[in-house]
């Protein structure tokens, strides 16, 4: 295989969207994932769309024996991730919810584990069949990354997305159309209130994807995606210096 020809597939992967300029040491990324998944997934071509962006990024296989999230600027966990044991695993949960590290995530079975919806599974968070399109509501938040507020596609057809409705600290920028508690991307900031009166201890974002959803997005999808990961990289770290 030619570099060129090699260089052409990974343009493809990372999608017609160019990666946004940052500088070359734009922070350490801890990416939770699973290798090989049931299906297959995205995850390769975002790594590859992170170290674009200019971020030197660590892959830990699952949730449990992962690094100290501490030595890292922000941790991206997958939907690929075998939520069924994290949510065994009371100690692991605290470890992740807890962090004073900023997270993306875009499993919508883990939102109320992490505090940032609800309990209920299909009224506090869930998943849709088909959710291509969005209502974006809030246009002049950053990780609207310029995009009008009204309806657009981030997708291509018939690719599920995921939801949550979350607590009132939240800033929601988009959802389903026509069903506004279905938040599809949402923040909060560092000390704003989420679920369970809990208070995050550091930014916090879910975006609505599915295992293969990166390789499906539109342009508009590839730019909220980065401004989402730009928006918690940005917030502040708080670990405890070990003694």
């Amino acid at each position: 295989m030619t570099k060129a020809f090699a260089a052409a597939l990974l343009a493809l992967a990372i999608g017609t969207a160019p990666a946004p300029a940052l500088a070359a040491d734009a922070g350490k990324v801890l990416f939770l994932m699973r290798a090989d998944p049931p299906g297959g997934s995205a995850d390769p071509a975002v790594k590859a769309r992170l170290e674009a962006m200019g971020y030197a990024v660590t892959t830990s296989e699952g949730l449990d024996g992962a690094p100290d999230p501490c030595g890292f600027d922000l941790v991206v966990m997958s939907s690929t991730v075998r939520s069924n044991q994290f949510t065994a695993n009371r100690p692991m949960i605290a470890r992740w919810r807890d962090m004073g590290v900023p997270l993306v995530t875009w499993e919508n079975d883990l939102l109320d584990d992490l505090w940032m919806t609800g309990l209920r599974r299909d009224t506090d968070f869930g998943e849709l069949e088909t959710g291509h399109y969005f209502w974006l509501v809030r246009a002049p938040h950053p990780m609207a990354a310029g995009i009008p507020a009204g309806l657009g596609t981030w997708t291509e057809a018939r690719t599920p997305a995921g939801w949550g409705r979350p607590g009132l600290g939240a800033d929601v920028i988009m959802t389903w159309p026509g069903e506004p508690d279905k938040a599809t991307l949402f923040g909060y900031e560092a000390g704003a209130t989420m679920d369970h009166d809990h208070l995050a201890p550091a930014r916090r974002v879910f975006i609505g994807m599915e295992n293969n959803s990166f390789t499906r997005m539109t342009d508009t999808g590839r730019k909220l995606f980065d401004a989402a990961i730009q928006w918690a990289r940005a917030g502040a770290k708080v670990c405890k210096v070990k003694k």
